[in-house]
């Protein structure tokens, strides 16, 4: 019996950190796409600036 409770909090501790990783990866690339899409916004002023 204390096997199959250990084999069973194991597993749900494995599936906590995956889906721990999952999210922080997930926020790191929202993070990340969100400076790409600002920078690109300044660049593009930029030009619009220089064109005038």
């Amino acid at each position: 019996m204390k096997d199959i409770l250990d084999t069973i909090i194991l597993i749900m501790f494995v599936i906590m950190v995956a889906l721990f990783i999952i999210n922080f990866n997930r926020q790191q690339i929202k993070k990340h796409t969100d400076k790409i899409e600002e920078n690109e916004k300044i660049n593009n002023s930029k030009k619009e600036n220089v064109d005038e």
